[in-house]
């Protein structure tokens, strides 16, 4: 069975659960999500971001959830993710919420599953992109596994 681990900063689309369960045809396939509580991000960079991406308004809005709430959308996040999973086909699935950097969590869930592949879907981070601190360049130089790193709700790869 190949294993992949997946991390997603919030639910997956339907669009990235379909291309996932694509990706490798007929193969078995099992999913060990990470959905972070709260992801972590540089705050300047963040808005940075938010400008780069024409989102002024986003970028000045500095508004963060308490660790309770945050806590429970990562819940939620993680439980409609994997049902969406489910119902493309991947039924060896499951997940788990990390602190707000998922990265260590990451690191360890590969040590520990036996992973074959890094799959990091989130919206996109110009600004950490480009300064190769987003999760995937982060996971690339700490793993000798393919990383792939999918813009959520399309089919664009970040390299």
């Amino acid at each position: 069975m190949y294993a992949i681990l997946l991390l997603s900063e919030t639910t997956l689309a339907d669009h990235d659960a379909a291309r996932i369960a694509q990706l490798h045809g007929d193969e078995d396939v099992e999913v060990h999500l990470l959905v972070p509580a709260d992801a972590e991000h540089n705050r300047l960079i963040e808005a940075l971001d938010e400008v780069a991406l024409g989102r002024l308004r986003d970028a000045l809005d500095d508004a963060d959830p308490s660790p309770e709430q945050a806590e429970q959308d990562a819940m939620h996040a993680v439980n409609a993710s994997l049902d969406k999973l489910r119902a493309v086909g991947i039924e060896e699935s499951r997940g788990s919420v990390t602190g707000s950097d998922p990265v260590p969590a990451a690191l360890e869930a590969v040590r520990l599953d036996g992973t074959d592949e890094v799959i990091v879907v989130s919206p996109p981070h110009p600004v950490e992109s480009a300064l190769h601190r987003d999760w995937a360049s982060r996971l690339r130089d700490a793993l000798e596994l393919p990383v792939l790193h999918i813009v959520s709700g399309t089919d664009r790869v970040i390299s």
